[in-house]
């Protein structure tokens, strides 16, 4: 996230506090003086749906928290536009030859919000806690393979024997090469042991004091959060890397259907409006708003509660993706915004089977109606419902998040599709908080809808092994649909333990082809993003898992 800064050379990239420039050499003399531009106090970033509160990065679940967390918290790593590695935190970073250590020391004098020294303590804090049996946060995976963790998490040791500590450096040690391990490691968030230390972290996602008051190291100190309108953030000054430019910082929670207005009337300055027509796109162009592009790092589905015998059956799955108007909803309804995908993966990866000969599923309702059947469903009393052997009709409610108008439309479309096929769909919407707990932690569903955040490195393990599924109750389990295919773990499995990418590449392209087949999802595509902004705003470079890159270096020239 922080660029360092070398000379006068890329003094262009520089907005700095003084107010003026005058060379970088005591001996050099000139008659120019370059003024600095004015910077306005305060960026006003729109969010379509509010945060939960959860501004803790181990047991964030929402990707509105996590753009709180962005702004609060630090790692030792960061990514640069490229998706190269590069130091934040760490002062420097190795690894062994055999990629079986990673070693990182700590900068000195780092500091966190509070004024407390940030020590490596917080650092083996932090990464014991995923290591911890009661952790049931989504990031177990980043420690997981690291020597020792199996015992320390059975509480048959005290502490971890790969991670070793030594006064300013910290090492993990691996038994086999992980290859997604320096980016896991590296971007894990740091959280401070004197704030969370003292709470059993199976109690943190009710510590709501703590929660909602979050104290990081990062370039923005949080301030206040208004449920459900907005999140304040001021200057860290005390930062370890380059101070941030603007001195304030504001999430709106803005209504899509309004956030055109707000842009023109100056009441934010960033905001998504892929969900906008393309006509009041190009208006909003034509005022001279800046547009910026860019593939999300996400996939829209439709989830299916794999616990339910009547979706055992992979026709009646294939069925659903066969009798959904894919290409509808992205072309028409969507405006092409996206591209259509037939497994769990960003086709803006380097890892997307292109090749791999996958089935697209193009809507056909009588191909869908004929798996159906051959999967033992049939109209039996011609009333345009579908009944099983024992005459139960097939009918399931499907989740919806309210206040997202777009996933409400997707809705209304999946309903009137399979009703074609004979499958009664009554909607649910509500809040997505509550969507995340019937769905995500207590596992009452039929199906849902939701979009999939996924990281730069194609590890699939967290969301579609068989150990990343949870049936028990309020235990929230990543592999959300309960999906269980030993081909396709000992494949995720494989898929991280080989370092070369072409190996890799071959490796996911047999995962894809699994995936493909027995459909865990209803896929639906991968959306593009299109922020519109402050046409002063400066340095904002956005892309692909990186909405917040150089956070620090935004500002709007007044």
């Amino acid at each position: 996230m922080k660029n360092k800064k070398i000379g006068c050379l890329i003094f262009s990239a520089i907005i700095s506090m003084s107010l003026v420039f005058t060379g970088c050499s005591n001996n050099e003399k000139t008659d120019k003086v370059t003024s600095e531009p004015k910077v306005k106090e305060k960026i006003v970033y729109a969010l379509n749906t509010a945060p939960t509160g959860v501004f803790n990065p181990l047991i964030a679940n929402t990707t509105y928290d996590d753009a709180v967390n962005d702004l609060v918290y630090s790692s030792f790593l960061t990514y640069d536009k490229d998706y190269n590695l590069k130091d934040d935190m760490a002062e420097s970073h190795e690894i062994s030859s055999d990629n079986l250590v990673y070693k990182f020391k700590l900068k000195k004098d780092i500091k966190w919000h509070d004024g407390k020294d940030l020590t490596m303590d917080d650092i083996e804090f932090t990464f014991k806690t995923l290591a911890n049996k009661n952790y049931e946060g989504s990031s177990k995976d980043v420690v997981e393979k690291v020597k020792g963790v199996k015992e320390y998490s059975e509480g048959k040791a005290d502490s971890i024997e790969g991670i070793k500590v030594n006064g300013d450096t910290i090492e993990f040690h691996f038994e086999k090469p992980y290859s997604v391990a320096l980016g896991k490691i590296g971007t894990t968030p740091i959280i401070p042991k004197h704030i969370w230390g003292d709470v059993p972290v199976e109690k943190w996602t009710e510590s709501s004091d703590l929660l909602g008051n979050p104290v990081g190291s990062g370039p923005y100190k949080f301030i206040k959060f208004e449920k459900g309108q907005s999140v304040e953030f001021e200057r860290n000054d005390d930062f370890y890397g380059d101070k941030a430019k603007t001195k304030k910082f504001v999430f709106k929670v803005t209504n899509p259907e309004t956030v055109q207005g707000e842009l023109q009337n100056g009441t934010v300055d960033v905001a998504d409006v892929s969900t906008l027509k393309k006509k009041d796109r190009e208006d909003l162009s034509q005022k001279k708003f800046e547009l910026v592009n860019y593939p999300k790092n996400a996939i829209l589905y439709m989830g299916i509660n794999l616990r339910q015998d009547r979706f055992q059956d992979v026709k009646v799955r294939q069925a659903l993706m066969y009798g959904i108007n894919r290409k509808d909803d992205l072309e028409k309804r969507s405006e092409g915004n996206g591209v259509l995908v037939n497994v769990p993966m960003l086709p803006s990866s380097w890892a997307y089977p292109k090749d791999a000969g996958l089935n697209e599923y193009n809507y056909d309702v009588e191909k869908s109606k004929t798996l159906l059947k051959e999967a033992g469903w049939e109209d039996k009393d011609k009333d345009g419902i579908l009944e099983n052997s024992k005459d139960e009709k097939f009918k399931v409610k499907l989740h919806c998040p309210s206040g997202n108008k777009d996933q409400e439309q997707r809705a209304l479309l999946i309903q009137s599709n399979l009703k074609d096929v004979g499958i009664d769909v009554e909607i649910l919407t509500m809040e997505f908080s509550t969507l995340m707990q019937q769905v995500v932690g207590d596992h009452e569903f039929d199906l849902y809808l939701m979009a999939n955040m996924l990281p730069i490195d194609p590890d699939a393990k967290p969301y579609w092994h068989s150990t990343a599924a949870s049936d028990k109750k309020n235990t929230f389990g990543w592999n959300i649909s309960s999906y269980k295919n030993p081909e396709a773990d000992k494949l995720m499995e494989q898929g991280i333990e080989v370092s070369d990418m072409n190996k890799r590449k071959e490796i996911y392209k047999d995962y894809a082809k699994i995936m493909n087949n027995d459909v865990p999802w209803v896929y639906f595509f991968s959306p593009n993003i299109v922020k519109a902004t402050n046409p002063k705003l400066k340095k904002f470079t956005p892309n692909t898992n990186l909405d917040f890159i150089d956070v620090e270096n935004w500002y709007i020239e007044e």
